[in-house]
């Protein structure tokens, strides 16, 4: 009796094993046409993948081992890795690949669902109802907010660079600076996070991207009664907790005027007091026509600020380090905004578009360090991937790795000089023309970036103010950073800098 119950059973997950099997035949044809590494049964490359510190730099070493784009296993999931121009444009530009990752559920589960973080059909309709917030004229109504957050920026330098002649950690004090500025023109609110105690934010931001990263890279916490008892799950419900808690303080004033709604005069009189051109006001009004929740509105804040700030803080802080390690560089972009400025007063939206070379040593520094490493799709449809040996078919539901890094990184993109800083050799009026699709900082096509001109904006003008007035200097080399693929790049050590007026 038990003999036969033990024969029945096994004959029954065979079965089940086999139907498995079949139903996921098109992954497997694709794997063995896009040859990769096979990884371990039901983990994939979970093992190889999940030490942030050294997943970038295995990455690099697979695309030279195998011919990418090529399909491996993240846990069950089909894994299709790419990291060259050609792939990353019919990627970028296939209806069919505007879905982010499965693997950002997990960051949307602790931030919100908002369009970092969203699929379509909702990533459509808030994309369209959100876009207008980031238009140009109304970036341009930004300036002054930048130019003064400039100036709160330039005393601190100024006082603990020069006046106190300490070595200084300038992320720390550029994430304060662009928080700030990110706080004001999102949600109206100055939050004087030079003064007051914020560490604890910046933790719970710094918390939450390491633990859904972690997360992703470890396929055996994708199950989410699994995931609830771990260790990571509890660490997130602490950082989640700031945030929210952050996100409410910002929110409060506008969502008790709207809910409480007892007339419509307080509505009015708020909002004669505050600028029409900034994201909440615009959100507030699609709420009050029904077309957002304030749900939808907490959970696109969360996510405008998060990514907002943690993006530009990366990506101006490595300009800066990188000029900082390149004196040369330095000089030649202080003469630049000597000619182009005056030594004082803010800085026009005309000065900033005749700032050539400081848009190049940006570039540069975002090329070398790509802000978001590495971007993940999901591809909702059936989609041909044309290949120089063959065009392939790409079963919908397959996860896409895009390898920002890497790609901006190869010499077989870039040249002999792709892992150097150099941004007259790389974006200078004498470089070689590259592939449309070879610089991706804030991605491209469908699904690009709705705040890359905020970015850009807010970097240009902080860099011009920074080396108009001052030197930056590092004992720090290139090939000493260690970095560590995380939502946004991060560093395993913030090199010191020390700072000299001019």
């Amino acid at each position: 009796m038990l003999l036969g119950t033990c024969i029945i059973l096994a004959i029954w997950l065979l079965l089940v094993w086999t139907y498995f099997l079949w139903t996921r035949r098109r992954y497997y044809k694709a794997a063995w046409q896009l040859k990769g590494p096979i990884g371990w049964p039901l983990i994939g490359m979970g093992l190889q993948m999940m030490n942030t510190e050294t997943f970038l730099q295995y990455m690099d070493k697979l695309s030279h081992k195998f011919k990418a784009p090529f399909v491996s296993w993240m846990g069950t999931s089909c894994f299709l890795y790419v990291n060259d121009p050609q792939t990353v444009e019919q990627v970028f530009n296939s209806n069919h690949c505007t879905n982010k990752g499965d693997f950002y559920r997990f960051l949307s589960s602790a931030i919100g669902d908002g369009l970092f973080t969203s699929s379509a059909p909702r990533w459509h309709k808030h994309r369209r109802l959100i876009n207008p917030a980031f238009g140009r004229q109304i970036l341009c109504n930004f300036l002054p907010i930048f130019n003064a957050e400039a100036e709160v920026l330039l005393l601190k330098l100024d006082l603990e660079g020069v006046q106190h002649g300490k070595e200084l950690e300038i992320y720390q004090i550029l994430k304060k600076i662009v928080l700030e500025a990110a706080c004001q023109t999102t949600m109206g609110r100055k939050m004087n996070f030079q003064h007051d105690g914020s560490a604890a934010i910046f933790e719970a931001y710094n918390g939450l991207t390491e633990v859904c990263v972690k997360r992703m890279l470890s396929p055996w916490l994708y199950p989410e009664l699994i995931y609830r008892r771990s260790r990571l799950f509890v660490q997130q419900t602490k950082v989640v907790g700031v945030l929210r808690g952050f996100v409410e303080q910002l929110l409060s004033p506008i969502v008790s005027v709207v809910d409480l709604d007892t007339s419509k005069e307080p509505l009015q009189q708020e909002s004669k007091s505050k600028s029409k051109s900034i994201f909440i006001e615009q959100v507030r009004e699609h709420v009050e026509r029904g077309q957002l929740s304030w749900q939808d509105v907490r959970d696109e804040a969360n996510v405008t600020i998060a990514a907002t700030f943690e993006t530009t803080s990366t990506a101006l802080y490595f300009t800066i380090l990188c000029l900082a390690m390149h004196p040369t560089y330095q000089e030649k972009l202080h003469k630049e905004l000597v000619a182009e400025l005056p030594p004082n007063g803010n800085i026009s939206l005309d000065q900033l578009e005749r700032l050539s070379y400081t848009e190049m040593a940006i570039n540069e520094a975002m090329r070398l360090f790509a802000p978001v490493p590495m971007v993940l799709r999901s591809a909702a449809q059936d989609f041909p991937l044309r290949r120089d040996d063959g065009d392939f078919l790409i079963p919908r539901g397959t996860q896409i790795g895009i390898d920002i890094y890497n790609m901006q990184r190869d010499e077989r993109v870039w040249g002999p000089l792709a892992r150097t800083y150099n941004p007259d050799a790389h974006f200078g009026p004498e470089a070689p023309s590259r592939h449309a699709f070879a610089f991706v900082p804030f991605t491209k096509g469908l699904r690009m970036c709705i705040g890359y001109r905020y970015a850009q904006m807010l970097m240009k003008l902080l860099l011009a103010k920074i080396f108009r007035s001052y030197r930056i200097i590092t004992e720090a080399r290139l090939d000493q950073l260690l970095v560590k693929g995380n939502i946004s790049l991060k560093l395993s050590n913030y090199p010191l800098c020390r700072v000299k007026r001019r």
